[in-house]
């Protein structure tokens, strides 16, 4: 084991120590947890409206304090955003996490200074220590990691907006930086075709033990782009160089170029690799020490995982990155033998309400019986709500999470799905509403009208097909134009819809044109097979399946925007 990978397992032993100690005693820990956040934030104008100094536990919580959305909870981060203090944290946030938000306005999450607490950072330390005791040595070679950018933007206040992997990533300490095969100043490129090949220009030429990025399908890019560049990445690697063809802004340029030098004995190792695949560059042959991924590998995403074969040795496993969102990181899986792990309890409050219960009252939350984590039975389903120390209470993230097991005291929990009225093939977490905006905008673009329409979440060819009854006939020109403004449209709408669509991890939909009478036919059938009238609305956004795709018999063409 070389002197790296003893560095990090010193260095992440205590932090382990204090999670599994936090493990041990997870009920007490989360009141303790609440406490703390009620009272740091008791006089704030949201604390002093739900009487967080009259707080004493979970009881007087839930009397208090309301469950919120996002967009509940809008219009205390927008005054936040625009510089208010006080608001929601007694402590000004030090940036702003960005994601898309269900309506067209983009989410703007809070992050404050205890949001980097001890508690907070261990959560990654514990990941990295359970990979390194699995894998000695693991950290003696290189990490090709994908983050995205740290600062897309500024409050009017001058505080900067991204993403929290990309300010970590960026700020992390001088060890860490080291190990990744890629310089920050990849991620800072916009043109995607131009970021892969940076990307994979400076990853193909190291020594890689380990590949780390939440989303699988950033991974199988990664590999299909190492073999669609595989020329020109040989003989930059040969020159020390980086290719004119792609769109490199000049600054980043020349933080590149500076750190490249000649390099021929590698460069020839990657021809031979290339040789030993046929003329294919697969990563099991230029990444022969590769002992490791770890990315999401449950919910809407093993799909990803299950061509990652097509490149790399099928027996590397997999420790999946855990429960992790824009808004909290909920859980760290201790073994790739499962997508479960316990809660980040001593960083985050959870409560949990049991999936049937919001399904029999979806819109009365008043009827739901809320859970902590003390109550929580292996095996069952339950929407989560966090709540954390930037200032989202009793936050509705409307995620499906799963118990599978304990580690203690403290729950195991993997992410199912997202709740109703949402679907993510790769993180782009669609939202109906923005759906119904899109066919909307797509309407008023072209002049023709869907008087029924859905989406559906295509998982095997990660993609969305899009169905549509017109009100009336249309030509083959005007149902392509159609589909390209909602596409469009829904890029506009949805900003990470937008970034999986220019990166190909989302693959470019299709229109699927309806007879006319679909949506009527469709209605009848379930209420002949059950269903009450009111409850046989088409569902406007799904996955695809066998029970809710329209069968083809209703399809009159499918349509591309070729």
């Amino acid at each position: 084991m070389g002197l790296t990978s003893l560095l990090v397992r010193f260095g992440t032993r205590r932090p382990a120590q204090r999670f599994d100690e936090a493990s041990r005693n997870a009920v007490a820990v989360q009141k303790e947890k609440l406490l703390e956040i009620v009272r740091r934030n008791e006089d704030t104008e949201f604390g002093k409206k739900h009487g967080f100094s009259s707080i004493r536990g979970f009881e007087d919580w839930r009397k208090q304090v309301p469950v919120s959305s996002f967009e509940e909870l809008r219009p205390y981060i927008d005054r936040v955003f625009n510089g208010e203090s006080n608001v929601l944290t007694a402590e000004d946030p030090v940036m702003f996490t960005q994601t898309s938000g269900t309506t067209g306005q983009p989410k703007f999450i809070p992050v404050t200074p205890s949001c980097r607490s001890r508690a907070q950072s261990d959560a990654q330390r514990v990941w990295l220590h359970h990979c390194e005791r699995e894998h000695p040595g693991l950290f003696d070679y290189a990490i090709a990691n994908m983050v995205s950018k740290a600062v897309e933007g500024h409050a009017p206040t001058g505080i900067p907006y991204g993403s929290t992997s990309g300010h970590i990533f960026k700020t992390t300490s001088g060890l860490l930086r080291r190990m990744s095969a890629n310089p920050y100043e990849v991620f800072e490129i916009e043109d995607y075709q131009a970021k892969y090949y940076a990307l994979m220009r400076c990853a193909m030429s190291r020594d890689v033990g380990m590949i780390w990025t939440a989303n699988p399908s950033s991974i199988l890019k990664m590999f299909q782009k190492g073999e669609e560049f595989a020329e020109e990445i040989i003989e930059d690697v040969r020159n020390g160089t980086l290719s004119k063809n792609y769109d490199v802004p000049p600054e980043s340029r020349q933080a590149l170029e500076a750190m490249f030098k000649p390099n021929k004995r590698r460069a020839s190792e990657l021809e031979a690799a290339r040789r030993r695949g046929d003329g294919v560059m697969r990563a099991r042959e230029y990444w022969p020490n590769l002992k490791l991924i770890g990315c999401w590998k449950g919910g809407t995403v093993s799909h990803y995982i299950e061509k990652f074969g097509d490149w790399i040795d099928p027996s590397i496993p997999v420790h999946d990155c855990g429960y992790l969102a824009s808004e909290v990181r909920g859980s760290v899986p201790l073994t790739e033998e499962t997508s479960a792990g316990p809660l980040t309890v001593a960083a985050n409050v959870f409560e949990f309400v049991a999936v049937d219960e919001v399904d029999a009252q979806p819109d009365d939350r008043a009827k739901w019986n809320f859970l902590h984590i003390g109550d929580l039975e292996e095996g069952r389903e339950y929407h989560i709500f966090p709540t954390t120390t930037g200032g989202l209470y009793r936050y509705d993230i409307n995620d499906v999470v799963e118990v599978q097991g304990f580690h203690f005291e403290n729950p195991m929990i993997v992410f199912k799905r997202k709740g109703g009225g949402m679907t993510s093939l790769t993180g782009e977490k669609l939202a109906v509403g923005q759906v119904i905006d899109a066919f909307g905008a797509a309407a008023r673009e072209t002049g023709i009208v869907a008087a029924h329409f859905k989406a559906e979440a295509d998982l095997d060819k990660s993609r969305y097909v899009l169905y549509a009854e017109f009100a009336g006939p249309t030509t083959e020109e005007q149902q392509k134009a159609f589909l390209r403004a909602a596409d469009a449209g829904l890029a506009s709408i949805n900003m990470e819809y937008k970034a999986k669509r220019e990166s190909m991890r989302l693959d470019v939909p299709v229109l699927r044109v309806m007879r006319e009478g679909w949506y009527e036919r469709d209605k009848r059938a379930r209420v002949e097979g059950g269903m009450r009238a009111f409850q046989a609305k088409t569902e406007l956004l799904s996955m695809a399946t066998p029970e809710k795709t329209p069968p083809q018999s209703e399809v009159l063409v499918e349509v591309s925007m070729d």
